[in-house]
């Protein structure tokens, strides 16, 4: 499986990145021991969860508007290699549905929680960059806002986007820039909830 495939990859250049940090450690590098973190970045999520992930033949058609994910968490430095953090993630998506003759049925709004912690292997460290990779595992909330149109009263999307599901995803590399001495440009590419790809501001807080 193509997925499988993915995490054994990141699994092994994981491990390869963890021992040449080893061996490459700066004591000046970002994220001093015993450090904390936060930062804030918006990235773009696919969320196929959403509304009714018709595939074929539907006795309905449905057309998704999605905000980017906004994602606001913390990552606590023990030492100089790994980092715990937490994270929590929002997202909006707009669905509304037709059937098979063009008229329209429902609209509603979706909305997409994601709160999860994960773990992060830092290498490569200097006094401007800061290289990771890692994990996260967390848990997708959808649930629906306003609905309107003819079938409202009996709404699908309102039936099957209530509901709470379990991601495990993996980081294959994230970097961290310093601007300044407590300030950092944060970019970060994913597999998994909630986002692929993300960018956004990183703030040394202690």
């Amino acid at each position: 499986m193509i997925g499988t495939r993915y995490i054994i990859l990141t699994a092994c250049i994981t491990f390869f990145h963890y021992s040449y940090a080893q061996n490459n450690l700066n004591n000046n590098s970002i994220g001093a021991n015993n450090s904390l973190v936060g930062h804030l970045s918006i990235g773009n999520g696919i969320a196929g969860g959403a509304g009714l992930g018709i595939q074929g033949d539907s006795l309905y058609k449905e057309n998704k508007v999605r905000t980017p994910v906004i994602i606001l968490g913390a990552d606590y430095l023990p030492g100089r290699i790994f980092s715990v953090g937490l994270m929590a993630g929002y997202q909006r998506i707009n669905v509304s549905l037709d059937d098979t003759l063009n008229v329209f049925r429902e609209k509603a709004n979706i909305n997409r929680l994601y709160f999860g912690f994960r773990g992060l292997w830092h290498y490569g460290n200097s006094e401007k960059v800061d290289f990771y990779s890692g994990f996260k595992l967390g848990a997708v909330r959808f649930s629906t806002g306003d609905i309107s149109g003819p079938d409202a009263n009996r709404s699908i999307l309102e039936d099957k986007n209530n509901r709470t599901r379990y991601s495990l995803g993996i980081i294959p590399i994230g970097a961290r820039f310093r601007i300044s001495p407590e300030l950092g440009i944060q970019v970060q590419m994913s597999i998994g909830a909630p986002t692929f790809v993300s960018a956004g501001f990183c703030y040394n807080i202690q």
